[in-house]
């Protein structure tokens, strides 16, 4: 059974048949009639519990065998202080149960007579019931005969503090509150439901009662060994009621690698705590690398870049090339699985969903939209402790931020484009400013030169230039032409099944056929413009060869009168004219086309500047709602802080770039980063006026502005100045922490490495259903921190949330009771999985105690010596 993580099954643990006396076989039937009961009821275990015999333990079991019912033996041991069950593991013999009915003075005349009650107390039958290897349990204490019945309160606190006492069964509601404010401070015991196969409309012993009542123990099986191990923690592995009913959260169903160092690994994992254990170098870490490869959600190198590159090359080595890895989970009630190919090139993962048994392939390839993981690799917790900016990503762990991210990528991009228009639409008026400034000068040339001549070849010749210009004009308008094809809307399909596939492909349909319309629009663009770039070149040809021929009529005709110096004036003339019309052309484009333009970009950037501010804002306020919330659930250990004050690294670097050869101090640019917004900033630059960058800052003067400006214009640097404007500064996370016992919060900058890192798992682990996967959490922590902020916080927490860590700390693995234990085992070229399983059973037990203790005789050695210390603490 060692394949089997812990899970919860229902079982009955007091079950009487027509063993008793007080029960009748025609309440009950066969024991075949019983098994069938119990299994129809939903049970995955019960205990056969007569009065004082053992006479039907053996007849269930035998008529259980081939169904999934597991059958304890037991029997109801009526003591001096109530009645006792005492259960013992599948498949022991009667004889046993019998021979601690002898041991406790019941003759074999008397066994299953229910007015026999033993001598001995519940404690002296409870030892001697876990002498013979079975457990006790105080049956049905809150009834007549139940020791909380018992006359004298302080027995009855010494009886619920019985060690040889498994645990306590009880009836009403309202019994586990008493026995609580009985104990006062020492530790709850184990508190189970049991259906005493009670019917009560019959108000007897009968089969329709078995079942009635119950409790979910959780153990890799529901045998002896699964509840014995149960009632030791039951404040995790006890539950009454169906655990089934609080809900699911997102789960990594499996693992599987189809080559490298883990060649042909399959691993199913628990939907509660994973612990994987083993040697350096076993595959611990590259279980945990290859899911976040397969669902793609890695580290983000722009943030941790050393880390990123030291994951990537262990893929490389660990996975190689072509290697598969496939990823199962559950998202929503889905269930959908990734697979990705190791690649140098870099793959996309491949979607599957689940539906009637068949794997579907999805249109859209991104695992993050169904299914985020938080993930941290060795070392990356560090790095998210010393960078106020990367731990931002602990605060949008929580946050759905797709819309409001995908916003500002979009913003962005539209900027970047606007900034290519804006510098461009500047160009075009600063060249037709320039162009339409000689217009007053050559208007002067033209009358002189034109007085030379008669209207009529004045005005023939103008109209031939202006011709000739407005071709041109045409000519060079098609040249910079271009169809700008619209955004594709993203391929979309249904996540449910069966559902809404009748709708999805009508909008699949419909996608289909607006690509196509786009398509076809393209085509007929280019047609067109290839059709009027042709003519327009045939027009100038035709019109070309007229222009030369007049020319040279005309300049015959001006020889023949007056020699040579007419035809070279008039030419000066024609260049004349040229220039005119194109200076009063650029004055009506100018006036009519090119500022309208500029001031249309300008507008534009304005509005997308606007809303990229209001994006950024939007996602801090996400952030802050977040980090309030966060607050509430950290209170006593760690405090967070979203300030106003943003990062300016990328600022910084941006104005370092643009100053370089204007000779402006380092302490200036420190004070404009500081002090002033890039959005002002950057307009006051672009225009040359001072005034639009608002009041400036002490230590900053309009000459500095001034210098940047100028060394900025010099060198053509307007594409970076505008990038510059809409430049990331990122929010910070300001995290405190505070130490055990001290009074106030320390800023996490100011703690030891250790500190730092538990302050980051503690908010790590307080919110959120996502999959955890960390490796050895424990690295940098203090022992004692283990147990106290984070085993602490994995038990509260637990059915809420999947984990995964590799680690090899005894307190995640045993104190926060693991649901499944990974061992691993590896030689110089392979890694493989060497067990895995529930901690209670031996092989398990035994591997755990060798990969986290040392084995036997150094944990022995240990407890022997640090023995005194548990004595005197008890």
């Amino acid at each position: 059974m060692s394949n089997q993580w812990a899970k919860f099954w229902a079982v009955d643990l007091h079950v009487h048949t027509p063993g008793s006396s007080d029960a009748s076989e025609a309440d009950f039937g066969t024991p075949d009639d019983i098994i069938q009961v119990a299994l129809a009821s939903g049970l995955d275990a019960i205990a056969i519990t007569d009065h004082n015999t053992a006479t039907w333990c053996e007849k269930m079991a035998l008529a259980a065998k081939g169904t999934s019912l597991v059958i304890l033996p037991g029997v109801e041991i009526s003591t001096s202080d109530g009645h006792l069950l005492g259960i013992w593991e599948e498949g022991t013999e009667a004889s046993v149960l019998e021979d601690v009915l002898i041991r406790l003075g019941f003759k074999r005349s008397e066994f299953g007579k229910l007015e026999i009650v033993t001598n001995e107390g519940m404690s002296k039958c409870a030892t001697i019931i876990k002498e013979y290897g079975g457990i006790a349990i105080a049956a049905h204490i809150d009834k007549e005969r139940g020791i909380l019945k018992q006359p004298v309160q302080s027995y009855v606190n010494e009886l619920l503090s019985e060690h040889s006492i498994g645990a306590y069964e009880f009836v009403w509601d309202e019994t586990p509150a008493t026995v609580a404010a009985k104990l006062g401070k020492l530790p709850m015991p184990a508190m189970t439901r049991s259906s005493d196969a009670y019917d009560p409309n019959l108000s007897r012993h009968a089969a329709t009662g078995i079942g009635v009542r119950r409790t979910w123990i959780k153990a890799a099986r529901p045998d002896l060994c699964g509840i014995r191990h149960a009632l030791e923690d039951p404040e995790l592995r006890v539950a009454l009621s169906d655990p089934a009913e609080t809900g699911t959260h997102p789960t990594i169903e499996s693992l599987s690698i189809s080559d490298g160092f883990l060649k042909g690994l399959n691993l199913d994992l628990s939907p509660d705590l994973n612990c994987l254990l083993g040697g350096t170098g076993a595959g611990k870490s590259l279980v945990l690398e290859s899911i976040r490869f397969a669902l793609d959600q890695q580290i983000d190198a722009s943030v941790f870049k050393t880390i990123g590159d030291e994951v990537d090359r262990r893929l490389q080595s660990a996975l190689g090339e072509g290697a598969e890895v496939c990823v199962e989970f559950t998202s929503n009630g889905e269930r959908y699985r990734a697979k990705r190919t190791f690649s140098l090139e870099k793959s996309d993962p491949q979607l599957e969903r689940q539906a009637s048994g068949t794997w579907i392939k999805l249109d859209d390839n991104n695992p993050d939209k169904l299914i985020s993981i938080a993930a941290y690799s060795q070392g990356e917790i560090l790095e998210y402790a010393r960078q106020p900016v990367g731990r931002v990503g602990l605060i949008d762990a929580h946050l759905d931020l797709g819309q409001v991210s995908a916003t500002i990528n979009t913003t962005i991009a539209a900027l970047e484009d606007n900034s290519k228009e804006f510098i461009a639409a500047r160009k075009v008026v600063r060249d037709l400013q320039e162009q339409a400034a000689t217009a007053s000068d050559l208007a002067e040339h033209e009358a002189q030169l034109s007085n030379l001549f008669d209207d009529d070849l004045v005005k023939s010749q103008s109209v031939w230039s202006s011709e000739r210009r407005s071709i041109s004009s045409v000519s060079e308008a098609l040249t910079s032409a271009k169809f700008t094809r619209p955004v594709e809307p993203e391929e979309v399909s249904t996540k449910m099944s069966p559902g809404h596939d009748a709708q999805f492909e009508r909008l699949r349909t419909a996608r289909n056929a607006y690509c196509k319309a786009t398509d076809d629009a393209e085509r007929l663009f280019n047609q067109g413009l290839n059709g009027f770039k042709k003519v327009v070149k045939e027009v100038q040809d035709e019109l070309e060869v007229e222009f030369r021929q007049f020319s040279r009529q005309l300049d015959e005709r001006l020889s023949s009168t007056n020699g040579d110096s007419l035809p070279k004036l008039r030419q000066d003339l024609q260049r004349i004219q040229q220039k005119l019309g194109g200076a009063q052309e650029a004055e009506h484009r100018l006036e009519n086309e090119a500022i309208p333009n500029l001031n249309n970009v300008l507008t534009t950037r304005e509005k997308l500047l606007d809303d990229l501010k209001a994006a950024r804002y939007n996602r801090r306020v996400m952030r802050r709602s977040q980090v309030k919330s966060l607050n509430k659930k950290t209170s006593g250990s760690v405090r967070l802080d979203i300030p106003n004050k943003s990062d300016v690294t990328l600022f910084c670097q941006g104005l370092d770039e643009l100053k370089v050869g204007s000779r402006l101090r380092e302490s200036v640019l420190d004070r404009i980063s500081s002090n002033m917004h890039p959005y002002n900033l950057v307009r006051a630059l672009w225009s040359g006026d001072v005034t639009e960058a608002g009041k400036l800052p002490d230590g900053i003067e309009a000459t500095d502005l001034v210098r940047l400006h100028t060394n900025i214009a010099d060198r053509e640097l307007w594409e970076q100045l505008l990038q510059l404007q809409v430049v990331d500064m990122p929010d910070v996370l300001n995290m405190k922490f505070r130490k055990p016992e001290a009074q106030g919060y320390d800023p996490i900058e100011d703690l030891s490495h250790g500190q730092k890192c538990t302050a980051v798992l503690v908010l790590l682990l307080t919110d959120g259903n996502s999959p955890v996967l960390v490796d050895q959490p424990e690295d940098a922590l203090h022992a004692p921190w283990i147990e106290d902020y984070l085993v602490e916080r994995l038990r509260a927490l637990r059915g809420t949330r999947q984990y995964v860590f590799a680690t090899r700390s005894p307190g995640l693995v045993v104190s926060a009771d693991s649901e499944q234990l990974i061992t691993m085992r590896s030689n110089a070229k392979t890694g493989e999985i060497e067990a895995r399983g529930s901690l209670e059973r031996i092989d398990l037990n035994q591997l755990a105690l060798h990969h986290l203790e040392g084995g036997g005789t150094p944990f022995g050695r240990r407890t022997q010596k640090l023995q005194t210390s548990l004595r005197e603490k008890m």
